[in-house]
């Protein structure tokens, strides 16, 4: 069954594929604009150096050296802030695509089984459920067969005020622990992969 990583990563695919190409026109009219302004001082800066005397020549040298260290730095930043865009755009994108998601028919079959696949690892005892109002009103006959199954627990399903895309949190009614199984969790556990694939499209 295609899980909450896959689609993930699927959606970041077809993501990283469209901001590659808009990442590279960037980056190569940054270096356009970059290389000129360096090649302008250049033939500036010659002239001077046929013209005076040699002190002012190696101040050209000092000058130039500081155009074109300005220019590198400039350029740093600038990757720098496209990559913290890039990531954000990412992230936002996937989100999106992941809200699609929960509107879909595979959603349910998600849905019901990743509740069951948590009670089974949970030892008898009490807990609430927390899930979406949304998915509570579509699925709430689906939700009571499964509780059906662990009379020996004491479960209650209650609304989440928090909006986590889809998906569930379990807790259990003494406070000592949680499973947070939403796709919002899922999507931040995987915000460290993403980035990394950012900073390898900028390499």
């Amino acid at each position: 069954m295609t899980t909450i990583e896959d689609k993930i990563n699927l959606f970041s695919k077809i993501i990283y594929d469209k901001l590659n190409e808009e990442k590279k026109q960037r980056l190569d009219a940054f270096n356009l604009d970059a290389e000129k302004k360096i090649s302008d001082e250049k033939e500036r800066l010659n002239i001077l150096k046929k013209n005076l005397q040699n002190q002012v020549k190696k101040k050209s040298n000092i000058k130039l050296s500081g155009v074109i260290a300005k220019e590198k730095l400039n350029k740093q930043r600038e990757v720098l802030s496209l990559k913290d865009n890039l990531i954000k755009d990412v992230l936002e994108s996937v989100r999106e695509k992941l809200v699609e998601f929960t509107s879909t028919l595979e959603y349910k079959d998600y849905f019901i089984s990743n509740i069951q696949k948590t009670l089974k690892e949970v030892e008898k005892g009490s807990y609430y459920i927390e899930v979406l109002k949304k998915d509570y009103d579509k699925f709430q006959s689906e939700i009571v067969v499964i509780l059906n199954q662990y009379t020996d627990y004491n479960i209650e399903i209650k609304i989440s005020g928090d909006d986590f895309i889809g998906g569930h949190v379990l807790k259990d009614n003494e406070g000592k622990f949680r499973i947070d199984n939403s796709i919002y969790s899922t999507l931040q556990a995987n915000k460290e992969i993403i980035g990394v694939r950012v900073m390898e499209m900028l390499a």
